[in-house]
């Protein structure tokens, strides 16, 4: 729905995105994907794919060099530096329904987080940390819940990154800030509403030395 956003894509140096660039879970929808970032004028790009991502789990290398050759780094479990920051992303949600890039709550999904560098100014994960702009709608009569991931929120406890970049849980766009981390932001940066329409508009932030 890139080409459906109804907010321009801010200027800026760095342009992020959190993952779910794939509607159906097509190799034409990453390439298509791939090409729209790709066009953007920011100087550094960088993408982590999300649940719905199917093809770059089943075809990493591939669609690496598709990313690649739009300008684009795809982090999965990895960092990359830009000037003084350094950049973490990784594409792993807990595991719920038969979707891509998850892990069991627990130790398997908390293997993942240990490999978040303790120095990472800025982490990107598909997925919501418990408590930051995690919490679901009601679903099949339930109350609205929590479904963020604990093991994330206690690495970050270790790690406090300047900013926490993610998506996932639709209805938790916006900001958050927690005692318990004083000096990270929480950003659920989901463009698509809960209702899959793009309204909600891109956030824009500054790193200083």
């Amino acid at each position: 729905m890139h080409d459906r956003m109804e907010h321009l894509v801010p200027e800026a140096d760095i342009l992020i995105h959190a993952g779910d660039f794939c509607g159906r879970g097509r190799d034409a929808e990453v390439r298509d994907f791939a090409a729209w970032m790709g066009s953007m004028p920011h100087r550094h790009k960088l993408v982590t794919p999300g649940n719905h991502d199917r093809p770059v789990e089943n075809d990493p290398s591939t669609f690496r060099k598709v990313f690649a050759e739009q300008g684009i780094r795809l982090l999965i479990n990895e960092s990359v530096w830009i000037e003084e920051f350094r950049f973490f992303g990784s594409p792993y949600t807990p595991t719920f329904f038969d979707w891509h890039f998850m892990r069991d709550r627990g130790p398997a999904i908390r293997a993942e987080w240990e490999k978040i560098p303790n120095d990472a100014d800025v982490v990107i994960t598909h997925g919501p940390a418990y408590g930051h702009g995690d919490l679901a709608p009601p679903w099949k009569g339930e109350p609205p819940r929590h479904v963020g991931c604990l093991e994330l929120l206690n690495r970050l406890r270790t790690v406090r990154p300047r900013l926490h970049v993610f998506g996932h849980i639709h209805d938790g766009y916006g900001i958050t800030i927690s005692d318990e981390i004083p000096g990270t932001t929480f950003v659920n940066a989901s463009v698509c509403t809960e209702a899959y329409c793009p309204t909600n508009p891109p956030h824009r932030f500054e790193l200083s030395p």
